[in-house]
């Protein structure tokens, strides 16, 4: 008996640091995977503020809360390290973080500790001041304190700290530090042999090589995170993962793959609430249309993505933006419009004090100046991108730097200035290696290679999701057989009541297309047949106004009007191949199913009406359709209503003198965009976007656009 206590307290034992072990990575896993949720089990499990001028004064707060003091201060430490995360958004999140440093500060007992509080203090500044030079001797120091630790706790400080190194010499330039630390932060997580930290690694490794062009390393490095994330479901890892496989595939002019995986990570960060990483899908799908120089679709998803940042109050993401929209706007040939959004994004960077940043911006700046020939704005905005470029050390921006600014002192006539500068670009070019700093080590065959392993990798994970949906569909099964059994029984009563019910439903559908004052066929009818899935798309449909019976029921009584509109409507549907319903009196739709054009159209209503009351003008808005040849992109059949009854008014506002028709068209490249909400004014961008072809039989430039009331009174040339 004696011996089997003693057996019980050793497995125990044993038992006791994996335990310990398996709590402090799952922590770590659901602060990278789940931070908000995290924030607020903290707040939940413990009271703040928390204020404590000595230790001993820290011990009777852990004391009152019910805890130990360095399980208090492990919260702590996680609480203020979530403050820092750059998905958390929480009021006053600074202020916080600077009372948590000054209270860890007075509680740090070990190197730890203080190797902690080190790390901290470099991720402050660098999150608040955005200053990463001065962060980098903090997460030098914090590393130093702890680099000969081996406990769990140490070396996953220490895998924080080299992920964090990486991230910021990268961000520096400074390639060579930031490999070497990425590859440390690699390494420690393979000695933990958890899948979701080395899939992370591996990532963070992938991004690395992404920026700099060596898109084979990428791949392979993505295809193993991908590999070890088929393992587990983590919505958020799956997404992240996705998005840089979007970035890889941009790069490599793989639009559609790019396109695809970029979609679906915004609906992975979409389903968990992460607006600033759908910016970066955003962001991602407009450098596609960029790249292929269609900038009219660029800056809608750059658009997208300004308004994500700004409702996730992600300045420097907004400057970003603004940045991104100037050089779209420069591309486009709107120079103002250009400036407007380059300097927005300067007055950000230079508050922000974000040099790093702010080069590049006052660069394109100088270049748009340079194209728009404002010699004075190019010569001062290359000298401030100049003076930061050597700062930071960034030869290849201050050449270009230089180049724009000799540019400038030419055209200034500023001969002296123009040659010192040219004597100074010479001597930078000679001082530069020809050997690159990035070489592009990949070739097709190495890329079609890496791009196979992939999708072998995908396709396992959807293998292994699959065979537990199989599982799961067994039980599901047998649990259906008994299921169908008792309702199986209850089915015999109902069926009865069935057939009741099927000829009561078919009656009162019959009577619900029926327009009430007429009894003819009316727009629930239209509406049913447009949303049909058992029925073929109709090749157009069309609104036929007889304008001057539009008030016929008041003129003449609605009897003789519903007698009339009746005879009109069977000479219309007799003289087309398709289906006529009555909107109100004097105004038909059309669903026509045979191919006509808006002219021939026009004349058969005519011939039609003529022998039936045709003493009135007739104007028709016409749809050939399907609206968009995308065939994935489905509008609603009030949209399909909305834009012909544009086309309507607009036939309607060159008089009434002759019959006219409208009739518009998108093209192939538009996007699904011109058919949102306001259908009126998002169509009248289009069409003055060129994204819509506009056809009459009247004078275009007389047609008046209707407009929604709420912006009748906007300039639509500035929203074009």
């Amino acid at each position: 008996m004696r011996f089997f206590f003693v057996s019980v307290i050793f497995l125990l034992l044993l038992a006791a640091p994996s335990t310990y072990a398996q709590d402090h990575i799952a922590l770590e896993i659901k602060l990278k995977e789940s931070p908000v949720e995290l924030l607020q089990e903290l707040q939940a499990s413990i009271t703040l503020p928390i204020s404590a001028t000595s230790l001993s004064v820290f011990e009777r707060v852990a004391s009152d809360q019910g805890y130990r003091v360095d399980e208090l201060k492990y919260k702590l430490q996680l609480l203020t390290r979530l403050y820092l995360s750059t998905y958390v958004k929480e009021k006053d999140k600074y202020r916080k973080t600077e009372a948590l440093l000054s209270l860890l500060e007075i509680i740090g007992t070990t190197a730890y500790d203080e190797s902690y509080l080190q790390m901290l203090k470099g991720r402050y500044i660098a999150r608040s001041q955005h200053d990463y030079q001065q962060a980098l001797p903090h997460y030098d120091q914090a590393l130093s304190l702890i680099e000969s630790e081996q406990d769990l706790q140490a070396q996953l400080l220490k895998q924080l700290i080299h992920y964090h190194l990486g991230s910021l010499h990268r961000i520096l330039h400074q390639d060579k530090l930031a490999l070497i630390h990425l590859k440390l932060y690699r390494d420690t997580t393979y000695q933990l042999r958890t899948d979701y930290l080395i899939a992370h690694a591996e990532s963070a490794l992938g991004d690395f090589y992404n920026k700099r062009d060596q898109l084979s390393l990428a791949l392979q490095h993505y295809s193993e995170a991908l590999r070890l994330s088929n393992r587990q479901d983590k919505p958020f890892l799956k997404a992240n993962l996705q998005l840089q496989l979007a970035r890889v595939y941009r790069d490599l002019e793989s639009w559609d793959e790019a396109t695809q995986y970029a979609h679906d990570a915004d609906e992975g960060f979409k389903a968990l609430n992460m607006n600033r990483l759908r910016s970066h899908c955003m962001t991602v799908m407009a450098m596609v249309h960029a790249n292929q120089n269609n900038w009219n679709q660029a800056i809608d998803y750059y658009l997208n993505a300004q308004q994500l940042d700004y409702k996730d109050q992600n300045v420097i993401a907004q400057a970003l933006n603004y940045h991104n929209l100037g050089e779209a706007y420069f591309n486009n040939g709107n120079t103002k419009t250009s400036f407007e959004f380059l300097f927005k994004s300067n007055a950000i960077f230079l508050a922000r004090k974000s040099n790093h940043y702010l080069v590049f911006n006052d660069l394109l700046i100088a270049q748009v100046a340079v194209a728009n020939k404002d010699w004075l704005l190019a010569k001062k905005h290359s000298t401030l991108a100049l003076h930061n470029a050597e700062n930071l050390k960034l030869k290849d921006e201050q050449i270009e730097a230089l180049q724009y600014q000799s540019q400038a002192y030419r055209n200034l006539k500023q001969s002296d200035k123009a040659l010192a500068t040219l004597d100074k670009l010479i001597a930078l070019n000679l001082s530069t290696p020809e050997t690159l700093d990035t070489p592009t080590d990949y070739t097709s065959s190495v890329l079609a290679e890496q791009k196979l392993k992939l999708e072998v990798h995908k396709l396992q994970g959807e293998r292994s999701v699959l065979s537990t949906q199989l599982t799961r569909s067994r039980l599901l099964l047998i649990t259906a057989v008994i299921l169908v059994c008792l309702v199986s029984l209850i089915g015999v009563n109902q069926w009865r009541r069935k057939s009741v019910l099927a000829v009561s439903l078919l009656e009162a559908r019959g009577k619900s297309v029926i327009e009430p004052v007429s009894g003819l066929p009316g727009y629930k009818g239209f509406i049913e047949e447009l949303e049909s899935q058992n029925k073929d798309t109709p090749h157009a449909i069309a609104l036929v106004s007889l304008t001057g019976q539009l008030n016929a029921d008041i003129n003449q009584g609605f009897q003789c009007n519903n007698n009339m509109n009746k005879i009109q409507l069977q000479a219309l549907a007799h003289s087309l191949a398709g289906k006529v319903y009555l909107i109100r009196p004097g105004l038909f739709i059309l669903s026509l199913r045979e191919p006509v054009t808006a002219n021939e159209l026009l004349q058969k209503s005519r011939n039609a009406i003529d022998k039936d009351y045709g003493d009135t003008s007739i104007h028709i808005g016409m749809l050939p359709l399907p609206l968009l040849m995308d065939p994935d992109i489905k509008l609603s059949a009030e949209v399909h209503f909305g834009a012909v009854q544009m086309t309507l008014a607009a036939a309607l506002s060159l008089g009434q003198d002759t019959d006219y028709y409208v009739s518009i068209k998108a093209l192939n490249f538009a996007p699904a965009a011109i058919f949102a909400t306001p259908l009126y004014l998002h169509l009248e961008k289009g069409i003055m976007r060129g994204l819509l072809k506009v056809d009459t039989n009247g004078d275009k430039k007389k047609i008046l656009w209707p407009r929604w009331k709420s912006h009748e009174h906007l300039d639509i040339t500035e929203l074009a």
